[in-house]
């Protein structure tokens, strides 16, 4: 009699057995597993589109007068000059972010070759304004979209220019006036970040240099020569357009 119970619970314990071993097979053969959440999609860090610390670059473009008649003299043809050409220089500066909006100053220096010249073929007068070299110091305001930033810009701007007007028969001259000319800035642009470190972008800039009127031996201004109203002097200011690359210290990949 104790033999023939404990056969039947043996074979209960073999019966459980055959039973979990099934379920383990079913279940890895296609029964729904427990519920796992998805994993979390990664993050850059905040580095990545920070736009805060001291930046270096360089940058390269083109400037033009929006006048054609800068030294016209009357009688004279053709007469009026349109300087324009290239420049290429670098920049430094500084940005705080807050948020999404940044605010920040810099400062560029460029060499440049924005000139134009004619004689006149009437009276033989040689006419020639040219821009040397010039630099800006201005703030910055702009707001952050990613890695993309916005902004607008505005100061302080300085340059050497070149203004001159000669000929054989030309009352009292020469007239020239060569040395730095002062004024403002405006201007807007977009930056667009690589990586944490390094951006690109693209600037427009109107740089107004004032009115930088010639002047002869005698310290007589270009603009009274024949008692005024013969000859155009106009503001030394020229529309922009540049690209550049800036690097950021103090981020990390």
């Amino acid at each position: 009699m104790v033999s023939h119970r404990a056969g039947l619970r043996l074979r209960a314990i073999l019966a459980v057995g055959a039973l979990i071993s099934f379920m383990s097979v079913a279940h890895a053969d296609g029964l729904p597993e427990p519920y796992r959440p998805p994993p979390v999609a990664y993050e850059r860090p905040y580095g990545w589109w920070s736009w805060s610390g001291f930046y270096i670059g360089a940058n390269a473009g083109y400037a033009w007068s929006p006048n054609d008649n800068q030294l016209a003299l009357l009688g004279d043809f053709p007469t009026g000059l349109s300087p324009e050409g290239g420049f290429a220089g670098g920049q430094i500066g500084y940005n705080w972010q807050f948020g999404r909006v940044v605010v920040g100053a810099e400062a560029d220096l460029q060499g440049a070759d924005i000139s134009d010249r004619l004689q006149d073929l009437n009276f033989g007068d040689n006419f020639h304004s040219r821009l040397d070299w010039f630099g800006t110091v201005r703030g910055r305001l702009g707001y952050a979209f990613d890695r993309t930033l916005v902004f607008a810009t505005a100061g302080f701007a300085f340059g050497g220019v070149h203004n001159s007007v000669n000929g054989p028969v030309l009352p009292g001259g020469p007239y020239i006036f060569d040395g730095t000319a002062t004024g403002y800035v405006l201007g807007a642009g977009v930056e667009y970040k690589l990586n944490p470190a390094w951006s690109i972008k693209g600037e427009y800039q109107y740089i107004n240099l004032g009115t930088n009127d010639p002047t002869n031996p005698a310290g007589l201004p270009y603009s009274g020569i024949g008692g005024g109203g013969n000859a155009t002097v106009r503001d030394d200011e020229y529309h922009s357009f540049r690209l550049g690359v800036n690097y950021r210290f103090g981020t990390s990949y």
